[in-house]
């Protein structure tokens, strides 16, 4: 119980530095030292979108850690789905072994990418009938209770995570997998639209390294928290704890809409003028990011990000369960402390300065960096299939991603319509992600996760994700200096 309370008393202890620091203007001097120049008003700003994403981020990271394990063990030889997948495969002449475990990941992407889909026409429908800010309300109130009902049923001696292994109900884990996921994506594209909304594009290249820093300091938090959670209850009882966290969400949302004024919360402004109002619509996101060069460039961008660190991931993943012999507690660790290191190297770049580094070379090139970073990864990935290079090749793709690729993408939906920023958003972070997902995954299902064709396959996707962020780049960048919208 120490370390639970710890990690509540640390929460609340830096949060009450933070609005110390903030009174004091203390913190306004230490961002402007890591990230440049910032008025009062904009550290209020940014410091309360650091919070909320701290706890997005927080939760997001606390059930992320725990999903691996808990669907480890809940997906066992014999699974309806599985027995699906494999009669699927037989159809194209494909002897594949019977996945359990970790080894049917990459099926519980695929499902994945098939049920975001029309949660994200509900929310791309809603987003016209609600106020922006409102719609953190309902999607906080929608996935507290289905935390509260998969913590209930995960908890069942007689079918849920600790009941004898014939006995497990395999949907329990692909509806974990599934709602965690679909967290992931909901909720972390509603803050980005809603931030990318209200700042400008001078205030964004400095602004977006903020948040990165909180929300970096949420997932080294949520990532450790698994680990407690877990050691002083059960792992199905983190959906309880999530719930509670989630609580916090439209809490500090209705917070910032009072504590912020309305004039500091005004965007960018293209000489366009406003933009007329549209009929709600359950696929106009869709059909304006596919009608739009600029809207697929970032699309790719993500999409190429994606396919490289899934093929990645579940490769590591394998690798893990082979390391620890089915032992869930230790597979729990290596995954909490995956989450850990990930933060940590995300958190200490940002502190030392690399949003910096990003608005001395710029936008362009801050983009093309990451599909280099990744190519050279990749060869010690294939090269040495061991956990613990794994392990190092995983910190330094994601951490690095988070520190300076995000913040740098999330700069291109400045400069583009509402429409775009927040329905075709919704799609393009969705699909981009989850789509690259189940594309990485039908990689590791049909051809394996190591070898020289998987490397070659890496570098060529890199060639390709460099090209396009070159685009990218040079388009949001003439944009913002015109005063113009992309799209």
């Amino acid at each position: 119980m120490s370390s639970f309370l710890f990690g509540a008393l640390a929460t609340i202890a830096s949060l009450a530095v933070v609005a110390v620091g903030s009174a004091t203007g203390l913190l306004q001097s230490v961002l402007r030292y890591i990230y440049g120049d910032f008025t009062k008003a904009e550290v209020k700003k940014f410091v309360s979108y650091g919070v909320l994403f701290f706890f997005i981020i927080g939760v997001y990271w606390l059930l992320r850690c725990a999903k691996d394990p808990m669907f480890n063990e809940l997906i066992v030889e014999g699974d309806f789905v599985v027995r699906g997948v494999i009669r699927f495969f037989a159809l194209f002449g494909k002897n594949y072994p019977v996945p359990v475990g970790s080894q049917a990941t990459w099926i519980a992407k695929i499902i994945s990418l098939l049920v975001i889909f029309p949660l994200v026409g509900i929310y791309s429908y809603l987003i016209d009938l609600f106020p922006r800010h409102r719609m953190f309300y309902a999607v906080s109130a929608i996935y507290i209770a289905l935390f509260v009902l998969l913590g209930y049923f995960a908890m069942s001696p007689v079918y849920g995570y600790n009941a004898p292994m014939a006995n497990r109900i395999g949907l329990l884990g692909w509806l974990s997998y599934v709602v965690i996921e679909s967290f992931g994506s909901l909720t972390v594209v509603l803050f980005y639209s809603f931030m990318a909304d209200t700042t400008t594009p001078q205030a964004g290249k400095k602004a977006f390294y903020i948040t990165a820093t909180f929300g970096q300091l949420g997932a080294i938090l949520g990532s450790k928290m698994t680990g407690v959670v877990a050691d002083l209850f059960s792992v199905p009882q983190i959906f309880y704890v999530a719930a509670l966290a989630v609580l916090l969400i439209p809490a500090l949302v209705w917070f910032i809409m009072w504590y912020i004024p309305k004039a500091e919360m005004a965007g960018y402004q293209a000489k366009s003028g406003a933009e007329k109002k549209n009929k709600p619509g359950i696929i106009d996101g869709l059909k304006l990011f596919l009608s739009q060069p600029f809207l697929l460039g970032i699309f790719i961008w993500i999409t190429a990000f994606e396919v490289i660190a899934t093929v990645f991931d579940l490769r590591f993943k394998i690798l893990i369960q082979e390391a620890t012999l089915g032992n869930k507690a230790a597979y729990a660790q290596w995954t909490s402390d995956f989450g850990v290191w990930v933060g940590v190297l995300a958190l200490v770049s940002l502190l030392l300065g690399v949003g910096n580094i990003g608005r001395r070379i710029g936008l362009t090139l801050s983009l093309v960096a990451l599909p280099f970073l990744m190519a050279f990864n990749a060869f010690f990935m294939f090269a040495y299939p061991v956990v613990d290079i794994a392990f190092y090749v995983m910190v330094a793709s994601k951490g690095i991603n988070y520190a300076f690729g995000q913040p740098s993408k999330e700069q291109l939906f400045i400069p583009v319509s509402q429409e775009a920023r927040y329905k075709s958003k919704a799609w393009i972070d969705s699909f981009g992600s989850r789509g690259a997902k189940a594309g990485g995954s039908l990689i590791q299902g049909f051809v394996g996760g190591t070898g020289l064709a998987m490397l070659f396959m890496v570098l060529g996707v890199s060639a390709i994700w460099a090209i396009v962020a070159l685009f990218l780049g040079r388009k949001a960048t003439y944009a913002v200096e015109n005063n113009e919208i992309v799209c």
